[in-house]
C-alpha cells in the first residue's frame, strides 16, 4: 500500500520505494567483492519499483525516482551507511505499517537480496546508466591461464576460472558435425559426410573449418536461418483476425523467398535492415526483387484499426531489431525505460506516412509465357469491371453527399464528438452519417476564416449563446448586405465578367429568410441552400449537354439561359462542393470504404475475383508487398492515453531520444522510413549490433548472452558476459556486418565445440550454466524435426526453392522443407502448437520451450512419423541382405553411428521374434504362398516399428 497523499518525507518515500525490492537476482555477482548496480541492484528496482518510481512522470509516486540518482534518492539512501538508510530500515522492519514491500504484496526480499543492497550502499550506492544504452566499446581480451583457442574462448575461460570451473571436453567429430549441420542448415548430415569428417587427417580446427564453410555455402543455410528471421518478422500467409474463415495474402511468399536469398547471399546485415524498412527509397530499379523486403512491415497481422497496424510495425521494428519495448509507451511514458510517449508517436509519424499501393509491383522480369498472357488478359478484364462499377458508384455517393451538407453541419452543430475513424466498421445506408465525411467537414470548417464569402456566418456565430443567436445573425446579415452595396452591380449572372461581391448574396438572402435561432437551424439553412445549388448545377449540366446533341439548340456561352453556370455567385458556393480537398470531394481510396452496404459488398466481390486471380492463377507473377510514402504527410500528435481523438503535443518523425539523445533531427518527409532505417544501423547506435550478435549466439547455444533477447531494457536480464557481447558486436562491424563470418567465429571456438556432458560440481556452482561450462543440449525445432524425418527416409525434396506455400497437412505429404509451408494466423497447425512454433500474430524473438506429453504422443501416434519410419525401413531392407547389416544401416542412417553389441542384439531379437498365436491374416488362411507373403509383410512392419522407435527417441530429436 502506498500513501501518495501524505506529506513528502522519509515515510512517504519509503512506503513507495519498498515495492521495489522483492526480486531474486538472476546471475547476481553478489558473491564477488564489488556489487554491480546494473547486474545486481537494478534488476530488483526494475522489477518492483521502477514502475512507480521510474521514467513515467505522469504516474510517478511521491516524486521519487529510483532508476537514476537525483535529489529524491538522497532522502532514502545514505551512501556508505546502510543502517542509516531508510531502505534497509524498511526492508528489515516487522511493523506492518513500516515494512516494505507492503504486506498485501505477499512478497519480501530474501536475506541475500537485502545483503546485496546493504553492500551496495556500503560501497557508495553508485548508480550507473543502463548498460544497453552505453556505447559499444571493444574491450581488452583477457588472458586466462587455461588453454583458449580463440578470443571468444578467452572471455569464456577467464570467467570460468574466476569461479573455479572449466570447459567440458571437446565433442567427438561424429556428434560435432551433426550439431553443426543442424545448426547451419537444419538437416542431419549424410553418413558419407560424417565419415569424411571423421576420417579427415587435418587438425580439428582445419577439418571443422572446412565443414563450416561447406555448410555456409549450401542453399539449405538460407532456408534454416531465414526461418529464424521469419519468426521475428511475424511471417504468415493469412491476414489474421478473421471471425469466420481466413483471408490469404497473395504474395507473402515473396518476402519469405527474399529473406532466404538474403541469408544465402550473406547480404550485410545493415543493408538487410535498410531494405526491409525502406527498399522503395533506395533508388532500386522499378521491379528489383529486393522490393519484396518491405514485407517485413506489411506481412504482419492485418488489424482493422490503422493504429493497431502501426503499433505492430513499431513493435517489430524496435523489439525485433533493437531489443526495446517501445510499444509500451503507446498510452503513457514507458514505466521502466527512458522511452517517453513522444518517442512512440515520433515513430508513429514515421510509419503512418506510408501505405500499401493499390497495385503491387511485379518482381523481376517474368518470362512471357502463355500462362502469363492469360493471367494478364484476365487481370485487365477484372480490373476494368471493378473500375467501371467503382467509378460510377463513388460518383453517385459524392453527389449524394453534396445534397447532405445540412446533415453533416447539423451533426457538428449538435456537438457530436470526434470519432476514431480507424476503428469504424460500419454498414452504411444513404441517409447514414459517415464519420469520415463528418470529420472532413469538421476539419474543413476549422480552416475557414471570418472572411470566407460563404461560411462567414458559421465561423462568426458558432460560439454565440443560444439566447443571443437570432439577433446576432440578423445584425450580421444587415451589416454584410450593406457592405455588399447595390445588388444591381451583380445582377447579370450570365455575364462571366461580373464578379461576386464580398459576401455571397444567396447566403445572406437565405439567412434573412430563415432567421435561424441556433447553430442547428443555421446548419439546416446552409444545407437547404447547398442542396439547391447542387441540384441546380446538375440540371444546368444536363441542359448544357443537350445543346451538344445532334438535335440540340445552339446557345451562346453568355446567353441568360447559362446564368446558372456562369454566375460567379454560384461559383462561390460550388467551390465548397466540388473543389479538390473539399469535404464532399472524397478521394477514391476513402470513397471505396464509404459506399452503401449493398454496393460495397458487390464491389468487394469484384475485388475478390482480382485477389483470387493473383492467388491462384499459374501465370500470376510474384509481386512485392511494398509501401509508398507521402511527400506531404499530415501532422502527428500524441494520443493522450492512447486515445486518437484526444490529442496532445505535436511530434516530428524522428528516432528514439534514449538512443540518439543529442537532439535527434527529424526524418525527411517522403524518406522517413529510410531515416529510421539509417538510424537503426548507424554505428553509433548501441543496440542493433548487440541484438543481432546475441540473436546469432542464442541460435547456436540455445540461450543468448542476454537471456531476454527482445528486451535489453531495465526489465531484461543483463548479459552473462558483457565484455564478450561488445567484443562480438565490434567484430561484427569489422567483418562488414556479415552474419556468416559471425557463425564461423562462434563455431570455431572451444566453447561451441565442447560436449554437453553433465558436471555435478559445476552444476552446484552455476546451476543455470550461465558461464557455459557445458554446451546446452537442444531439442530440434519443429521445422528441423519434420525435415530431418523426411531426410532420413529419403523423401525430402530440396530441388525446388521458393514459390507459393504448400499445405503442411496435405495427403499425400508434400516432401518440401517446412519453411515453405503455409502458415495460417487464424488456425495454428497442430504441429506448430505442439512443438513450440513461432506465434505469427506478433514478433517472436524467442520461441517458447516446453516439454509436454502431447509431444511424446505425437511421436508415438502420428501418421506422419509412422509413414517416415516405414519408408526408412524399406530403404534398410533394400540396402542390406542380413538382419545385422540392416540394423547397422538404420543406426548409421538415423543416429549417424554404429550400434553397440547390445543394441544390435536387441534390435535383431525384436524384428525376428516369433509370430504370436492368433496373429494370422485372411491371406495366410487362403494358401501357403499367400501366408509366406503375409509373413514378409509382418517382418517389414517390424522393421518399420524398430525405425519408428528410433525416430521417436531422444537421440534423434535432441542435439548433444
Amino acid at each position: 500500500m502506498t500513501i501518495c497523499h501524505a506529506p513528502i518525507g522519509r515515510t512517504v518515500i519509503w512506503v513507495a520505494i519498498a515495492l521495489c525490492l522483492a526480486l531474486g537476482l538472476s546471475g547476481s555477482s553478489a558473491g564477488a567483492d564489488e556489487i554491480s548496480f546494473s547486474g545486481d541492484v537494478r534488476p530488483i528496482l526494475a522489477e518492483y519499483c521502477v514502475q512507480c518510481h521510474g521514467p513515467d512522470e505522469q504516474h510517478r509516486q511521491a516524486e521519487l525516482r529510483l532508476d537514476v540518482a537525483d535529489d529524491s534518492t538522497t532522502a532514502v539512501i545514505v551512501p556508505g551507511a546502510p543502517d542509516a538508510s531508510e531502505l534497509i530500515v524498511r526492508l528489515t522492519s516487522e511493523d506492518p505499517e513500516m515494512r516494505m514491500p507492503p504486506p498485501d504484496m505477499q512478497k519480501r526480499p530474501t536475506a541475500r537480496e537485502i545483503e546485496i543492497l546493504r553492500r551496495w550502499i556500503d560501497q557508495g550506492a553508485t548508480f550507473e546508466g543502463h548498460w544497453s544504452y552505453q556505447p559499444i566499446r571493444n574491450p581488452e581480451v583477457p588472458e586466462p591461464k587455461a588453454a583458449a583457442s580463440t578470443e571468444i574462448d578467452r572471455f569464456i575461460v577467464a570467467a570460468l576460472e574466476k569461479n573455479g570451473l572449466t570447459l567440458a571436453p571437446r565433442l567427438d567429430r561424429r556428434r560435432l558435425i551433426r550439431r553443426a549441420t543442424f545448426d547451419l542448415i537444419g538437416l542431419p548430415p549424410s553418413p558419407a559426410e560424417v565419415d569424411a569428417f571423421v576420417s579427415d587427417v587435418a587438425p580439428d580446427d582445419e577439418a571443422f573449418g572446412k565443414v563450416i564453410d561447406r555448410l555456409l555455402q549450401s542453399p539449405r543455410y538460407g532456408e534454416r536461418w531465414g526461418r529464424h528471421w521469419l519468426d521475428i518478422a511475424r511471417y504468415a500467409d493469412t491476414h489474421g483476425g478473421s471471425a469466420i474463415g481466413f483471408t490469404r495474402f497473395a504474395f507473402s511468399y515473396t518476402y519469405r523467398d527474399y529473406v532466404i536469398a538474403a541469408f544465402n547471399e550473406d547480404l550485410p546485415y545493415d543493408e538487410f535492415v535498410l531494405q526491409q524498412l525502406a527498399a522503395d527509397q533506395l533508388d532500386l530499379p522499378a521491379n528489383d526483387p529486393a522490393l519484396a523486403a518491405l514485407g517485413f512491415l506489411t506481412v504482419g497481422m492485418q488489424f482493422r484499426s490503422v493504429h493497431d497496424l502501426i503499433d505492430d510495425q513499431i513493435d517489430v521494428v524496435t523489439r525485433g531489431l533493437m531489443g526495446v519495448t517501445v510499444a509500451c509507451a503507446r498510452c503513457h511514458d514507458h514505466k521502466f525505460d527512458e522511452i517517453p510517449t513522444t518517442d512512440y508517436y515520433a515513430l508513429y509519424a514515421t510509419l503512418a506516412s506510408s501505405e500499401s499501393p493499390d497495385e503491387l509491383p511485379v518482381l523481376g522480369e517474368p518470362q512471357l509465357t502463355d500462362t502469363l498472357r492469360d493471367y494478364q488478359r484476365q487481370l485487365e478484364k477484372r480490373q476494368t469491371i471493378y473500375r467501371d462499377m467503382a467509378r460510377d458508384q463513388m460518383e453517385v455517393m459524392r453527389n449524394r453527399l453534396r445534397s447532405q451538407v445540412g446533415l453533416y453541419l447539423t451533426e457538428l452543430a449538435k456537438g457530436v464528438p470526434e470519432q476514431d475513424l480507424s476503428a469504424a466498421f460500419l454498414s452504411y445506408r444513404t441517409d447514414d452519417v459517415r464519420p469520415d465525411v463528418l470529420n472532413r467537414w469538421r476539419i474543413y470548417l476549422r480552416t475557414l476564416s471570418e472572411q470566407d464569402p460563404v461560411f462567414f456566418a458559421w465561423v462568426r456565430l458558432q460560439d454565440t449563446p443560444a439566447d443571443q443567436f437570432q439577433a446576432a445573425c440578423e445584425r450580421l446579415v444587415q451589416t454584410l448586405k450593406a457592405e455588399n452595396g447595390d445588388p444591381a452591380k451583380f445582377q447579370d449572372l450570365h455575364n462571366m465578367s461580373v464578379e461576386a461581391p464580398t459576401w455571397n448574396p444567396r447566403v445572406l438572402d437565405t439567412l434573412e429568410e430563415a432567421k435561424p435561432t441556433s447553430l442547428i437551424e443555421l446548419a439546416e439553412a446552409y444545407g437547404k441552400l447547398f442542396a439547391d445549388v447542387h441540384l441546380s448545377w446538375l440540371t444546368a449540366l444536363h441542359q448544357a449537354s443537350l445543346e451538344a446533341t445532334p438535335t440540340g439548340d445552339l446557345i451562346t456561352d453568355e446567353d441568360p439561359r447559362h446564368a446558372e453556370i456562369n454566375s460567379s455567385i454560384n461559383q462561390q458556393l460550388r467551390r465548397h462542393l466540388y473543389e479538390t480537398g473539399t469535404p464532399t470531394d472524397v478521394p477514391d481510396k476513402l470513397a471505396a470504404k464509404l459506399l452503401n452496404r449493398t454496393v460495397s459488398d458487390k464491389l468487394g466481390g469484384k475485388r475478390g475475383t482480382i485477389h483470387r486471380l493473383h492467388l491462384n492463377s499459374p501465370g500470376s507473377p510474384p509481386r512485392g508487398m511494398v509501401l509508398t510514402e507521402s511527400e506531404t504527410p499530415p501532422e502527428t500528435r500524441v494520443f493522450l492515453r492512447g486515445n486518437p481523438t484526444n490529442r496532445g503535443e505535436r511530434v516530428e518523425a524522428r528516432f528514439l531520444t534514449a538512443v540518439a539523445p543529442h537532439n535527434p533531427m527529424p526524418f525527411t518527409d517522403g524518406q522517413r522510413r529510410r531515416g529510421l532505417a539509417e538510424a537503426i544501423v548507424d554505428p553509433q547506435n548501441p543496440l542493433t549490433r548487440r541484438v543481432i550478435v546475441n540473436w546469432i549466439w542464442r541460435h547456436h547455444f540455445g540461450l543468448g548472452l542476454v537471456r531476454t533477447p527482445d528486451d535489453l531494457g531495465t526489465r531484461g536480464t543483463p548479459p552473462t558476459h558483457p565484455q564478450l557481447l561488445d567484443h562480438l558486436a565490434t567484430a561484427f562491424a569489422d567483418d562488414g556486418w556479415s552474419i556468416k563470418k559471425m557463425h564461423r567465429r562462434i563455431m570455431l571456438s572451444d566453447v561451441y565445440q565442447q560436449a554437453s556432458v553433465e558436471n555435478t560440481e559445476a552444476r552446484r556452482r552455476d546451476a543455470e550454466n550461465r558461464l557455459l561450462w557445458r554446451m546446452p543440449r537442444k531439442r530440434l525445432e519443429m521445422e528441423s524435426m519434420r525435415d530431418a524425418l523426411l531426410a532420413v527416409s529419403g523423401e525430402l525434396d530440396t530441388t525446388t526453392m521458393g514459390g507459393r506455400p504448400f499445405d503442411l497437412e496435405a495427403e499425400p505429404v508434400v516432401p518440401r522443407r517446412s519453411v515453405y509451408a503455409f502458415i495460417n494466423r487464424d488456425i495454428i497447425s497442430s504441429l506448430s502448437s505442439t512443438f513450440d512454433g513461432a506465434d505469427p500474430t506478433s514478433c517472436t524473438v524467442k520461441r517458447p520451450d516446453t516439454m509436454v506429453p502431447q509431444q511424446t504422443l505425437y511421436a508415438l501416434n502420428s501418421a506422419f512419423i509412422q509413414d517416415r519410419a516405414a519408408a526408412v525401413a524399406k530403404l534398410a531392407i533394400d540396402a542390406a541382405a542380413t538382419n545385422e547389416n540392416r540394423v547397422e544401416w538404420l543406426y548409421q542412417r538415423i543416429y549417424l553411428r554404429q550400434p553397440d553389441a547390445e543394441e544390435r542384439d536387441l534390435a535383431i531379437v525384436f524384428v525376428t521374434r516369433p509370430q504370436p498365436q492368433g496373429e494370422t491374416t485372411d491371406d495366410e488362411e487362403a494358401n501357403d504362398e499367400a501366408g509366406a507373403e503375409a509373413g514378409s509383410v509382418i517382418e517389414t512392419e517390424r522393421w518399420a516399428q524398430l525405425a519408428h522407435a528410433m525416430l521417436a527417441s531422444n537421440e534423434f530429436v535432441f542435439l548433444d
